[in-house]
């Protein structure tokens, strides 16, 4: 099992399908855990461009579910931070 800041992996297999769908730079991050799914961690131009961001979460959500890969989105605490668990 694998968990980071925004990331909890309960099935490696599922972690490399997921990969597999990703469509992206930003999307493979997310999956890695090193993007929070809120769009907390754009920085820049890309925070100013955080609408085109969100699409792409729940684009790739979207696909991960249709795929038959199990994904949720949860809140944990301190500050309610976005948690990806997959398997």
């Amino acid at each position: 099992m694998t968990t980071t800041k925004w990331l909890e992996v309960r099935d490696a297999n599922a972690q490399k399908h997921a990969l597999a769908l990703a469509r992206g730079c930003y999307q493979r991050a997310l999956l890695l855990g090193e993007e929070a799914w809120s769009g907390s961690t754009l920085k820049g131009k890309a925070a100013r461009y955080s609408g085109r961001y969100y699409h792409s979460r729940w684009s790739l959500f979207d696909r991960l579910r249709a795929a038959g890969i199990k994904i949720e989105i949860i809140a944990r605490r301190p500050g309610g931070r976005h948690v990806i668990v997959l398997g």
